[in-house]
């Protein structure tokens, strides 16, 4: 009995410990226009830059081993570093595992810059309401904007959200020339458990590029693309409510809004990825450039997809591929539009077919889905039902010309839904079903008194 209990007594006082340690909880400022490094990184005492920062060792973390590095450093896992306006350099980062999260974001009010945020061999970090961008550097780069990598070591645990990301205020300008040899990466991450949310990005080469398992990326907008929008090489990723828009023909890359693939494997299968509520829109009336064009839509070429869910999605594009998934199995597309508005003879729809490794789709289900042209599905073992081909938009949407896909009163893919697997929320929220049945496509429509603004 009385070693259990001097047991329980060590215990209590070992967690205690660990309770006191990660609950430190400091805050830290640093501003590059008032701010010291020899002082202490209070509010009325800043720091410079958070380069310098992670330059002279100020971070007390722990490297792949455990062992603690910079065991003095006053900023310690569990600490929130909030910048504040001006010009911090960069933020550059290998071998760097927390025990609890560290965050560093821009202090409210602030507008913190930095040319670019690279992290590799590290945990437990978020990165919240930065402005990055080489231009901001005395010299113009391209890089990633936000690199996180697993360079001698696995990265995990990241929170990515709230930033503005963007390759120069000068962009729109650009000829092709410089679009391709000028434009950044938005956010690249090679990891695990990663979350990527509500983040600007805009003039870029690629949007946002995921390796690893577990990622989500969650409402960011992504506009002014000279690549992909979203390219996906992660098992258990979700992809929700993006907003990806505007293409520019620079060079011989075939764009595309969402692409899933792995580089030259073409057999390794991505496992259970959730498409849901992004929208991806070539152009609109809103803005004008002889380089904007169409990419392809949702698709996977290459590699089986194994048990992925796609749903709630508008694809506006001038293009063939709406929502092209080939290596389909056991896969459900529904409630989404894939569609043409801008002519020309292009049918966007939905088309499963076999992948470059010669796997073919199987066990999927297409189902109440707004075309373009007829889904087609080449296997017996897929399943079409309650998909509609739009031959007239007027008769469909509120205002097509406007590119609002809403449905308008009396369309037809009103109430005329399967209730089957169909999502029980629409693309902005509105619960489903509104009427006598669930609606076809990613809108439910709403009855709303007249006098409403809609």
């Amino acid at each position: 009995m009385i070693k259990l209990y001097n047991a329980s007594v060590f215990v209590i006082i070992a967690v205690g410990f660990a309770v006191v340690n990660l609950s430190h909880a400091a805050v830290f400022y640093v501003d590059p226009e008032i701010g010291d490094m020899a002082g202490d990184g209070s509010a009325g005492r800043p720091w410079e830059t958070v380069q310098l920062l992670f330059q002279r060792n100020m971070i007390q973390t722990r490297d792949g081993a455990g062992r603690l590095k910079n065991p003095d450093a006053p900023v310690k896992a569990g600490d929130t570093i909030l910048l504040r306006s001006g010009y911090h350099g960069e933020i550059y980062c290998r071998g760097a595992y927390n025990d609890d999260y560290i965050t560093i974001a821009a202090e409210k009010g602030h507008e913190p810059k930095v040319r670019r945020i690279f992290f590799s061999t590290a945990g437990k970090w978020i990165i919240r309401g930065l402005t990055v961008s080489p231009a901001f550097a005395p010299e113009y780069k391209p890089d990633r904007l936000i690199y996180v990598v697993d360079w001698g070591g696995p990265s995990s645990d990241f929170v990515i959200e709230n930033n503005t990301l963007r390759s120069s205020e000068d962009t729109p300008s650009w000829s092709a020339e410089q679009w391709d040899k000028m434009a950044c990466y938005g956010i690249t991450v090679i990891g695990e458990r990663v979350k990527i949310r509500n983040n600007t990005l805009r003039y870029v080469s690629h949007g946002i590029v995921i390796t690893g398992d577990k990622i989500t990326v969650e409402q960011n907008s992504i506009e002014h693309i000279a690549g992909e929008g979203i390219v996906c090489s992660a098992d258990n990723t979700s992809l929700l409510g993006n907003s990806i828009k505007y293409f520019y023909n620079v060079n011989d890359n075939h764009d595309d809004g969402i692409q899933f693939h792995r580089g030259r494997d073409k057999t390794t299968p991505i496992y259970n990825a959730v498409v849901r509520g992004n929208s991806v829109i070539a152009w609109d009336n809103a803005v004008s450039n002889p380089l904007i064009s169409s990419p392809q839509g949702i698709c996977n070429f290459d590699i089986p997809a194994i048990n992925w869910r796609i749903e709630n999605n508008i694809v506006l594009v001038r293009h063939h591929h709406g929502i092209t998934i080939s290596g389909c199995q056991g896969c459900v597309i529904i409630n989404n539009l894939a569609y043409n508005p801008y002519g020309g003879n292009f049918l966007a729809g939905i088309l499963l077919g076999t992948t470059h490794g010669k796997t073919p789709s199987q066990n999927t289900v297409v189902r109440n889905n707004l075309l373009d042209s007829e889904a087609s599905l080449p296997q017996a073992t897929n399943t079409a039902d309650h998909n509609i081909v739009v031959n007239d938009p007027k008769r469909f949407f509120r205002d097509p010309d406007n590119y609002d896909m809403r449905h308008k009163q009396g369309s037809p893919a009103i109430d005329t839904g399967s209730a089957s697997s169909a999502p029980k929320i629409d693309i902005a929220g509105v619960s489903r079903p509104q009427g006598a049945g669930f609606d076809i496509g990613p809108y439910e429509f709403e009855v709303v008194p007249s006098s409403a603004n809609r």
